[in-house]
């Protein structure tokens, strides 16, 4: 299958390049309109940052089920493309489309059921915690258009597609950024009632419902090598074999949402709201320099399922290493940049954000935020991993990795120290994070998998 395929007949750099930055460029873009979602936001006070800034935090976890189950199906197609049986993965799609749908409806709902009782937990109350769960109600039921845009653009990075998923989740954001100002502010000429902060949440559920409609337009061509339309190959069961692959993934970006989770209860009931409304603010600067790195990571997942299905692990392994690399650049020169202006930066999202805040971001951007770029080389690392069919080797890495970080973390917080000894906590356990992954990309043996295990 090597001499045949046009991905494995370019070297691991140039394709997780050229195929990771434009995704890399897609998903930064999905962040940067959050972020312009904010700054519309913004305009209505601290309460409103709060608010979205707890729904968002909490929405973060059933979101991280449908893209785990999106990357595991990513792994899957790649490697029936890389053995040479696109009928196999055409079939595989289908059924794992039809999955997805189902899936998306259950989470859905589970996950909107305890919306109150998750804003409760956080401390936040009065205005901001009402807002706070009616944002985080729409949100979560919002999880049905956002995880088949997710299963869609899986499919289409599978088939070594970019240009197409940047172009849908760019279209989908533009769409999200012109239904929040009409949502958030309403129109009165043509009878449009504003609907605050929550207005945001309607806006993106809306715009995601678009893209899907188009994602799955191209999709059924039926000369697409991953057509819904035409015929595949014997129907195999889906539902078992992606929730398999992807439970370990869900934990790993459980831990990175957790740790969002955590921080955000630790400075609200600790350090008041004015931390917690700087929180809010840097913490949607930091998506996007790991929706970034997820682009890379994609990259790397795609090219290093085929390099191990067609007996080429030293290539797999390499493009672990450009994924890392390439997503820890990225991420760097992000970083410095936001550093440069953090001061601005808090006051076009925030703009009567009193000093307390502003002193608040400029520490995040300063510690944290170096944490971040770490992260960031961990999950390149590990995208290549995963695209080897190995799921739950990166999970026991980043658990021991994780386990240190809250540690340190913890004890910042227990020394009453303040929020400069939990944020060094944070970035030294990051450090330690990303050594890991790249040890283990460098040096485990995770090339070889089981066929058909995942291990």
């Amino acid at each position: 299958m090597d001499a045949a395929d046009g991905m494995l007949r370019r070297g691991p750099g140039i394709v997780v390049l050229t195929l990771g930055l434009p995704l890399a460029l897609g998903l930064a873009s999905h962040a940067l309109i959050n972020l312009v979602d904010l700054v519309l936001v913004g305009r209505l006070g601290e309460d409103a940052i709060r608010a979205a800034h707890v729904a968002s935090t909490w929405n973060f976890l059933p979101m991280i089920l449908g893209n785990c189950v999106a990357n595991a199906l990513l792994g899957r197609l790649s490697r029936r493309l890389g053995e040479g049986d696109p009928a196999a993965a055409r079939a595989l799609h289908r059924r794992a489309q039809w999955f997805m749908l189902w899936f998306s409806c259950g989470v859905a709902v589970v996950s909107a059921l305890p919306a109150s009782a998750m804003v409760a937990a956080t401390g936040v109350q009065g205005p901001a915690g009402g807002d706070a769960v009616h944002y985080l109600v729409v949100s979560n039921l919002g999880c049905v258009p956002m995880f088949l845009l997710m299963q869609t653009t899986a499919a289409m990075r599978a088939a070594g597609e970019a240009m197409v998923p940047l172009l849908l989740l760019l279209l989908a954001n533009l769409l999200n950024l012109g239904l929040d100002y009409l949502l958030l502010f309403g129109w009165d000429a043509v009878g449009v009632p504003g609907f605050g902060v929550v207005g945001a949440a309607y806006a993106t559920v809306l715009a995601r419902g678009v893209g899907v409609v188009l994602a799955f337009v191209w999709l059924r061509r039926r000369r697409h090598v991953l057509s819904l339309a035409a015929d595949g190959g014997a129907a195999e069961p889906v539902a078992r074999v992606l929730l398999l692959d992807a439970w370990p993934q869900v934990v790993q970006i459980g831990l990175r949402a957790g740790l969002v989770v955590a921080l955000t209860v630790v400075v609200q009931r600790g350090f008041g709201d004015a931390p917690t409304a700087s929180l809010g603010i840097t913490t949607r600067l930091d998506t996007v320099i790991l929706f970034a790195a997820l682009g890379f990571a994609n990259a790397a997942t795609a090219y290093a399922g085929r390099a191990v299905a067609a007996g080429r692990p030293r290539a797999a392994r390499a493009a672990g290493c450009w994924a890392a690399a390439l997503a820890g650049v990225f991420g760097l020169v992000v970083l410095v940049g936001m550093q440069c202006i953090a001061p601005l930066l808090v006051r076009v999202f925030l703009p009567d954000a009193g000093p307390d805040v502003v002193e608040a971001a400029v520490l995040y951007l300063h510690t944290v935020g170096w944490g971040q770029v770490l992260g960031a080389v961990a999950l390149g690392a590990i995208g290549a991993v995963q695209g080897a069919g190995r799921m739950v080797a990166p999970l026991v890495v980043d658990a021991l990795g994780f386990g240190v970080l809250f540690a340190l973390m913890a004890a910042g917080v227990a020394a009453d120290a303040g929020l400069v000894a939990a944020y060094h906590g944070i970035l030294a356990g990051m450090l330690g994070l990303a050594v890991l992954h790249l040890a283990f990309v460098r040096f485990g043996r995770w090339p070889w998998p089981r066929q058909g295990m995942s291990i």
